[in-house]
């Protein structure tokens, strides 16, 4: 991605965010309001799968750049080897709750299911990098799809989506009860309270597909434009529908969907430019 190319997609990102951040100030409440359907069946379904996707393009992208690690020096090597397990064994223990959870009805109540949920995925994750090390060569293409990947779950997720939910303590819409008295705007923290409604998980694992885009190049036009327009469709109805499910507030899947959006945009210029000053 050339230098003016990548600065211009940053600074359109950044006025569209704020011009949406500052709308979403006053309206949120008013468009929970008018969106907000507890009986909507799809945006329950998405509630259940909606992640499921963007889970297995991020454990794709782990297991691959785990094959690929190279690193210069052991110390790194170990320390990567490390987060790329723990990140991909809770990864594949969150899919799993969710097929078991939603699919099968596992309540997961007991410390024995919940053991045989942590180890069986535990073992599951294990064997397929097993495998894959083993087995499976990769493109350099996928391997910089794996970089991608790696880096916007660090920077668009793990970095900001997962922390501002434990600090800012946001009440989900659909807890209210009709008593908005405690509603607060997107920029206000309420410390660790139990609530978690800004930003959107949801919204960060829809965008996160977008990470797919750099496997798109020997694609002819028509297939990158229809495989685009799929992903991007995919992840903006991911996030209309957790306003309409009453999980988040608009402003809550704007920032979620930012971070990742953000995330991809800058770490695809960083890579490309690290790729151009090998050559």
């Amino acid at each position: 991605m050339k230098k003016y190319q990548a600065k211009t997609t940053i600074y359109f990102l950044f006025i569209i965010w704020l011009v949406l951040a500052f709308l979403f100030e006053s309206s949120d409440l008013f468009l929970s309001n008018l969106l907000f359907n507890p009986l909507s069946g799809w945006a329950k379904f998405l509630e259940h799968y909606g992640e499921i996707p963007g889970l297995i393009v991020s454990l794709i992208g782990v297991y691959i750049y785990f094959t690929s690690n190279k690193l210069s020096s052991n110390a790194k090597k170990i320390a990567a080897y490390f987060f790329l397990m723990l990140a991909s064994t809770a990864g594949v223990i969150y899919l799993n709750f969710l097929i078991t959870h939603y699919a099968l009805n596992v309540q997961y109540t007991t410390t024995k299911e919940i053991i045989l949920l942590t180890a069986g995925s535990a073992v599951i994750n294990l064997a397929a990098m097993i495998y894959i090390k083993s087995k499976i060569k990769f493109s350099n293409k996928q391997y910089f799809f794996s970089r991608i990947v790696v880096k916007m779950l660090i920077f668009g997720y793990l970095l900001t989506n997962l922390p501002l939910k434990l600090l800012w303590g946001r009440i989900r819409f659909r807890d209210f009860n009709g008593d908005f008295s405690n509603f607060s705007a997107w920029y206000i923290p309420n410390g660790f309270n139990g609530n978690d409604s800004f930003p959107s998980g949801h919204a960060a694992m829809g965008w996160i597909l977008i990470s797919l885009f750099v496997l798109l190049a020997e694609k002819s036009i028509f297939q990158r434009t229809a495989i685009k327009t799929i992903i991007i469709t995919y992840a903006l109805i991911l996030c209309f529908s957790r306003i309409v499910a009453g999980a988040h507030f608009a402003s809550d899947v704007l920032f979620g969907s930012m971070f990742m959006i953000a995330a991809y945009v800058v770490s695809k210029h960083f890579l490309f430019e690290e790729q151009l000053q090998r050559k």
